[in-house]
């Protein structure tokens, strides 16, 4: 069954006391077009019931991973890799198949300590995907899709009893315990990061806490461990950039910013599994510290000075496109939103608002694409990119004044948008208080000066 358009199934998930899923996470609707399409439809589900494996797309692509090498962690690790890039095209549908299918094959496998690690590992897969969907499709503390969100923790939680259960087997050696804490605490970063999102603060907390000290371990245990630096680095800058009470029980309030920020570059340089993840995140931190009050006067010296924060982003922006987006595998591909809005951003903070419409208009383009493909897109992400293009609209106006007529109309439009911030509106929604109160300060102190140079 093909759905790799994204208007196909959210493939059903497992639990491990089933023999054939039918009825978890849907998230798109399957169109039947005509009969004959139903009634494929009907003959490949009956096929499905009986345990029967069809040559689909799915298993097509899957034969050729198993192809290419009869290891099955080659297998494992290799197509997690894959599917992380595919999700920078918008790609989900196959790989929740392709998963689906290991994970079934494996459940029905005799028990052994090499299918449960991989186990393991393919429920991980899943929990990834579904988190990084969750992103796709914005997910806020005012906005989430519940049965996604059941999805993530049911897999979530899957790889912290199978990490629990190798970790309590004898027969285990080092790199297999090294790896079954680097998915214990990769699974509760993972949740830390998703609670945190969600805003249950305290479950956050305490994932993040496990995450943090198992990661150690297997780092410890294993210093090949390339992915372990990946999930430090976000824990340990993520925690300091917002300090707090989580940053006090977490890290005894130390600033570990240029820590974290060293992981990520060295997970990068051992070329982590994750890289689009570690990509993205570098760059999203690094445009955080040019808007960080605390770095105003850091010398030029200083890893964390606004210049070079700025020079850094640039270069992972630029090292993304020329990677991935040069020339994309989907000719149906209109760009990542992500990105756009990352530049987007780069550029209002470099005063070219020019290009930072450009990149708005994009966000708003691919989303429109997104949600005609199926997906549901938080609105609050629309409603705040268009904000996004209006402001870069004002910021024109000054050049462009003839007469009081036109002054007077200028004004009341600055006037209207400066209230839309100071009465609580956001330019570019964010669900930490703090970073969200920074952007704020960035766009509002642009409007101010806008507003004086023209004397409204």
């Amino acid at each position: 069954m093909n759905v790799s358009q994204g208007s196909g199934e959210y493939w059903q998930n497992y639990k491990d006391d089933q023999v054939i899923p039918v009825e978890r996470v849907k998230m798109f609707r399957f169109k039947i077009k005509s009969h004959g399409v139903m009634y494929f439809v009907f003959v490949v589900l009956i096929y499905l019931a009986l345990g029967s494996v069809l040559w689909s797309p799915a298993w097509a692509e899957h034969y050729v991973l198993r192809a290419e090498n009869k290891d099955a962690k080659f297998i494992s690790e290799r197509a997690t890799r894959l599917a992380l890039v595919d999700t920078l095209y918008y790609r989900y549908d196959k790989w929740f198949s392709i998963f689906k299918i290991e994970i079934e094959r494996l459940r029905r496998s005799p028990e052994s300590l090499q299918n449960k690690i991989e186990l393991m590992k393919f429920h991980f897969a899943v929990s990834g995907l579904v988190g990084e969907l969750s992103h796709t499709l914005a997910f806020t503390s005012k906005f989430s899709i519940p049965e996604i969100k059941e999805d993530f923790i049911f897999h979530s939680e899957r790889v912290k009893e199978l990490a629990n259960d190798i970790l309590d087997q004898e027969n285990t050696d080092v790199k297999q315990r090294a790896e079954a804490y680097f998915y214990l605490g990769a699974s509760e970063g993972y949740i830390g990061v998703f609670e945190y999102g969600e805003g249950n603060l305290f479950s956050a907390l305490i994932n993040g806490l496990q995450a943090d000290n198992h990661l150690e371990k297997s780092l410890e245990m294993d210093s090949a461990r390339v992915d372990a630096h990946f999930g430090l680095g976000v824990y340990r800058y993520g925690n300091s950039r917002l300090g707090g009470l989580g940053n006090f029980i977490m890290q005894g309030g130390s600033d570990l910013r240029e820590v974290g920020l060293n992981h990520l570059e060295q997970a990068l340089r051992m070329n982590t599994g994750a890289k689009p993840l570690a990509m993205k995140t570098l760059a999203w931190f690094y445009i955080s510290e040019q808007i960080n009050p605390d770095n105003t006067e850091l010398p030029i010296s200083n890893p964390l000075n606004p210049s070079k924060s700025r020079l850094r982003s640039m270069e992972l922006i630029a090292e993304m496109e020329e990677h991935y987006f040069k020339e994309s595998p989907y000719s149906d591909f209109m760009g990542n939103k992500e990105v756009a809005l990352m530049k987007a951003i780069q550029y209002v903070l470099d005063k070219n608002y020019g290009k930072a419409r450009e990149e708005f208009v994009k966000v708003q383009n691919i989303s429109a694409y997104l949600v005609g493909r199926g997906l549901k897109i938080n609105s609050q992400l629309t409603d705040s990119v268009q904000a996004g293009i209006e402001f870069c609209d004002l910021m024109f106006l000054s050049g462009n004044i003839r007469g009081k007529v036109e002054k007077d109309s200028a004004c009341s439009r600055i006037d209207e948008k400066i209230s839309f911030l100071r009465s609580g509106g956001s330019m570019v929604e964010y669900d930490s208080r703090k970073i969200r109160g920074e952007l704020h300060d960035v766009f509002f102190g642009a409007l101010d000066e806008l507003s004086r140079k023209m004397n409204c």
